[in-house]
C-alpha cells in the first residue's frame, strides 16, 4: 500500500492528464515565445493576433482535502506537458514550488520570476512595475530578464511592457467556476516580444490563473493553483 504522499500524488498525476487533454485542444496549447515570434509580429502588424480565453482547470477528486495555496497545476503550453507542483520555499510573497520531475518555478505574488529544469530557464526577473500596475488596474512597467547563453554566461533582456484591463470572466477551477479579472501584459524588448495574461480574484487581487513567459525556446505556462 502506498504512502498518503504518493497517493496524493496519483491523484494529482490523474487530474493532470485529464488537463492536459483539454489544454491540447485550446488556441493556447499553440503559443511558443520561439516559434511564434514571426507569427506574432505579422499578427500585432495585421491587427489579427487574438487573445486566448480562460482555459478550464483540471477537476480534483475531493478538493476541500488539499490546503488552498499549497498546489500548482502547471502547463508546459509548447509541449502540452502537465504537472502537479508543491511549495517547498515560502520568503513573504515569493513562493519556490517544485514537480516530482525536480522542475522548480519561483512566483513573486503570483509572476513568475525563475524557472530551473526546463529546456532554457528563466534565470531571474524583476518585475515590481507589473505587480504595482496590475494592482493599479492597467498601467506600464519595465521589465529585466536573465538567462544563460550556450556558454553558461548570464545574459540580460529589457522589456518594456504595457498592462490592460480586459474585463471581467468566467474561469473554471477545481472548486467550481469563479468571476475574475482578466488583464493583459504584452511586453517588448530588443530581441523577442511575448504577451502575458492574468486572472486576478476581484475582492483579493490575488492571481487565481495566469498564462506567463519563461524564454523563447521554452515557451509558455499556463499556471492554475488549488
Amino acid at each position: 500500500m502506498g504512502t498518503g504522499l504518493e497517493m496524493m500524488t496519483r491523484k494529482f498525476w490523474t487530474s493532470a492528464l485529464a488537463f492536459g487533454l483539454l489544454m491540447s485542444c485550446g488556441p493556447m496549447a499553440e503559443n511558443s515565445l520561439g516559434a511564434n515570434f514571426l507569427k506574432d509580429r505579422l499578427a500585432k502588424a495585421s491587427g489579427t493576433s487574438a487573445a486566448p480565453q480562460a482555459a478550464a482547470a483540471p477537476a480534483v477528486a475531493d478538493p476541500a482535502a488539499i490546503a488552498p495555496g499549497e498546489v500548482l497545476i502547471v502547463t508546459i503550453m509548447s509541449r502540452n506537458a502537465v504537472a502537479p507542483l508543491t511549495k517547498i520555499a515560502q520568503n513573504g510573497g515569493t513562493v519556490t514550488w517544485i514537480s516530482p520531475g525536480k522542475v522548480s518555478l519561483t512566483l513573486k505574488d503570483g509572476i513568475l520570476i525563475a524557472t530551473r529544469g526546463l529546456n532554457e530557464d528563466l534565470m531571474g526577473a524583476e518585475i515590481a512595475g507589473v505587480r504595482a500596475a496590475l494592482a493599479a488596474g492597467g498601467g506600464t512597467a519595465t521589465r529585466t530578464h536573465s538567462f544563460l547563453d550556450s556558454e553558461d554566461q548570464i545574459y540580460l533582456r529589457r522589456l518594456n511592457c504595457t498592462i490592460t484591463p480586459e474585463g471581467v470572466e468566467e474561469i473554471a477551477t477545481a472548486t467550481g467556476t469563479r468571476s475574475a479579472l482578466k488583464f493583459k501584459e504584452h511586453c517588448e524588448g530588443d530581441q523577442f516580444i511575448f504577451t502575458n495574461y492574468y486572472w486576478l480574484d476581484a475582492p483579493s487581487g490575488q492571481i487565481v490563473q495566469s498564462r506567463q513567459a519563461v524564454a523563447p525556446t521554452t515557451g509558455f505556462l499556463q499556471i492554475n493553483p488549488l
